[in-house]
């Protein structure tokens, strides 16, 4: 009987080794996948979540300057991720801390400005085999206090 050499067995690789090669490669390929998916998503979501806090942001310096909640409402264009943009006012005395004798509070104006927005853009979670990253109808709701000094401007 002829035994075989360690030279001659180490020729090529068996079919067990190239089914497990196939398998790791296939596993990474589909974790790199699924990665990629998710990585869309979110950068998905957080375009439509900065649309909505730029929205925000414009309304509050509109308010800063002096407009009032109707005429921002009206000024300031629609987004399409924006749904809702509430403006409740009110007056609120601040007092100087550390308190300095002489110094009355100062009778500040203040505009609670609340953003609800969709950061989604899906339709539903899953259609036809295919993931559409989640629901839409998850909404989500920014407040912001604004404040400026009792002196709006008037509207010609």
């Amino acid at each position: 009987m002829k035994r075989l050499s360690l030279e001659n067995r180490s020729r090529g690789y068996t079919l067990v080794e190239a089914l497990v090669a196939g398998v790791v490669l296939m596993i990474g390929v589909s974790a790199a996948s699924s990665l990629t998916l998710a990585l869309i998503t979110q950068d998905e979501m957080n375009e439509r979540t900065a649309l909505a806090i730029n929205f925000q942001e414009c309304a509050v310096r509109l308010y800063q300057e002096g407009l009032s909640p109707a005429q921002i409402q009206n000024l300031i264009p629609e987004v399409a991720v924006v749904s809702d943009l509430s403006i409740t006012t009110g007056t609120e005395n601040v007092v100087h801390s550390p308190a300095v004798p002489g110094l009355p509070a100062v009778p500040l104006q203040y505009a609670d400005i609340t953003v609800t927005f969709n950061p989604s853009p899906a339709t539903e979670s899953w259609s036809a085999r295919k993931w559409t990253a989640g629901g839409n109808a998850d909404s989500r709701t920014l407040t912001v206090r604004a404040y400026r000094w009792n002196n709006p401007v008037s509207s010609p």
